[in-house]
């Protein structure tokens, strides 16, 4: 298992449209070795942030990852402040309710091989997303029977 990454960071807006971010050195998760958007979980200034997508910015030279507005209301974040972030990689173990169904159908199974890696990691963390057993299951199956 990779070793968490704590890193004091700033939360900012790069557009006013867009949720507010916090962004990490590329030196930071470097011992990571990472070739493209992941999952983390992890917590900001104590909050738990759940499943989030770890993604590169090129142009600023960074990692980043999005802070939406209720999880930024309930660790009291707005734009400017300085926050601690404490990351760790997530699991790339699939949901039950998505591993059942690959294993029993052998169209989903067709489907999903079908898919590219960064397909595949956002259908599963989209699985992973709800909240019950009978939804998860329905996510799955809508996206790949």
């Amino acid at each position: 298992m990779k070793k968490q990454i704590s890193v004091v960071t700033k939360v900012i807006r790069h557009n006013p449209q867009f949720s507010r971010l916090v962004t990490i050195p590329l030196d930071q998760i470097e011992p990571w070795k990472l070739d493209g958007t992941s999952t983390v979980e992890g917590a900001i200034n104590g909050t738990e942030l759940g499943r989030r997508s770890l993604k590169r910015w090129d142009e600023r030279n960074c990692w980043w990852i999005d802070l939406p507005d209720p999880l930024c209301k309930k660790a009291g974040l707005d734009v400017g402040d300085e926050a601690t972030l404490t990351i760790r990689l997530a699991s790339e173990d699939l949901p039950e309710e998505l591993r059942e169904l690959l294993e029993s159908n052998s169209v989903a199974k067709a489907n999903w091989e079908k898919l590219t890696q960064p397909q595949q990691r956002m259908l599963r963390e989209d699985v992973f997303a709800a909240k019950t057993s009978a939804t998860r299951r329905r996510r799955a199956e809508k996206s790949l029977i």
